[in-house]
């Protein structure tokens, strides 16, 4: 490994330590234009052939189409134009560089095989060096203040920002496994025993975090595991019973987390179906347009609401409104359903804590169906990549889909620097599943390699 190539993925480390941590703007920027210009000067010097690249064109076409959308959408729809071009340039053409920084990465690394794996573990270490952070903050909490209910949000700016970089470690750690007990390979530079040891750390972090959304798109996550587990062994793959038993392992665990998250955060089980039928109808009051003026609603049985669902259900049902009455989108930004709201009710709530929603509502219905053919398109390659031979890449970037996909759907995830590591990482692994040395085309029968 070459001391620029050791420059370069120092800059990837940084820039992923960075991204999460708030009022690091500037900073952010900077790493991403020089790992831009980096990897791109890598890359152009291998003079790689990009025949490879051609089972990437749909996704980029999709991704292009949704650009020219936007735009439209900016110019000729909005009636806040110069908002909405704002928030393209300053939020999708960020977005659309941490893409192109991560394809970039992945064209200059690939085929090495001491760079690739390098590079990998570089952003696992990154995203390790967070939860070990919230584990270690929520270890000296528990210890001098048994019993409280405290969260944590670790470097973030709160306990859902950390959490998404948990759920993103489970993925690299849960395609490690699923590699190492499928194909007898390995990605990532560890034993097992220090894979096991961060394993129990991540599973911490979750109960630090105590989220309700990320224990929700982590069973997701498994479900697609366990299902290229089921239909993965007709092309091949052999799994251990030690991977079954980590996975069952891994369930309880979640269940645990699931159970403590509900006991801390939710109201009783009746009081939070009170609640989603109460909000569902939001004509009734107007506490969810300003809960800094307007009372806390009562249900019917002179219980308080569960505020935090009584907000996501009214948001959920007024952004459905807003979406049938400007079906071709109001603008992109991330607070579009804030300025729809502001512009029928006169108050700006922000976000719908819904991104597939905001989107919606920022650029209309075939705006929405677009992101939702981007990520269907990607799936569909990785999910027969990963069945074909062993590439972790493909395995890797199909749980990191359904974890990210999940998540924009019940949290507000599409935007800001979030929406910019997804992007990096889906450039990254959507390059390296299909330039990989050892990647087959995945409608021919695989080899067993077990």
């Amino acid at each position: 490994m070459g001391t620029l190539n050791r420059i370069a993925l120092a800059f990837i480390g940084a820039l992923f330590f960075v991204w999460p941590i708030p009022h690091t703007g500037s900073l952010r920027d900077l790493l991403l234009v020089v790992s831009f210009v980096l990897f791109g000067y890598l890359a152009w010097r291998l003079k790689l052939s990009r025949g490879a690249l051609r089972e990437l064109f749909l996704p980029a076409m999709v991704l292009l189409a949704f650009t020219v959308w936007a735009y439209v959408v900016a110019i000729f729809v909005s009636p806040e134009t110069a908002w909405s071009l704002d928030e393209i340039h300053s939020q999708w053409i960020r977005a659309l560089v941490a893409l192109a920084t991560g394809i970039l990465v992945a064209l200059a690394v690939n085929r090495n095989p001491i760079l690739m794996p390098w590079t990998l573990v570089v952003v696992f270490v990154t995203l390790m060096v967070h939860i070990v952070y919230v584990d270690l903050e929520a270890v000296k909490y528990w210890l001098t203040r048994p019993g409280g209910k405290f969260r944590f949000g670790g470097l973030t700016s709160g306990p859902d920002k950390v959490n998404y970089l948990s759920n993103m470690l489970f993925c690299f750690l849960l395609a490690e496994m699923y590699y190492r007990a499928a194909w007898r390979k390995r990605m990532l530079l560890f034993p097992n025993s220090v894979l096991a040891v961060i394993f129990l750390l991540a599973a911490v972090s979750e109960f630090g975090e105590l989220t309700r959304n990320g224990i929700v798109t982590l069973m997701l996550v498994l479900l697609v595991l366990g299902s290229l587990y089921l239909f993965g062994r007709s092309s091949g793959v052999k799994i251990s019973r030690g991977f079954v038993g980590a996975i069952a392992m891994f369930l309880v665990v979640l269940a645990g987390a699931g159970l403590v998250t509900s006991a801390k955060l939710s109201s009783t089980p009746g009081n939070l179906l009170d609640t989603v039928t109460f909000a569902w109808d939001s004509e009734r009051d107007k506490f969810w347009q300003d809960t800094g003026t307007y009372a806390v609603p009562r249900l019917p049985s002179g219980a308080v609401v569960d505020i935090s669902t009584y907000l996501r259900v009214a948001w959920f049902k007024e952004g459905l409104k807003l979406v049938h009455e400007h079906p071709l989108g109001i603008g992109y930004g991330r607070s579009a359903f804030g300025h729809a709201i502001e512009a029928k009710y006169g108050r700006n709530i922000g976000h719908s804590h819904s991104g597939l929603l905001d989107i919606a509502i920022g650029i209309g219905i075939p705006g929405a169906v677009l992101w939702i053919v981007f990520f269907a398109t990607l799936m569909s390659l990785a999910w027969r990549r990963s069945r074909a031979a062993p590439n972790y890449a493909a395995v890797l970037l199909l749980l990191v889909l359904v974890d990210y996909g999940a998540r924009g759907l019940l949290d507000s995830v599409l935007r800001d620097h979030m929406l910019q590591q997804f992007m990096f990482l889906a450039g990254l692994l959507a390059v390296m599943m299909v330039t990989a040395t050892d990647a087959v085309d995945p409608d021919k029968p695989a080899q067993n390699h077990g």
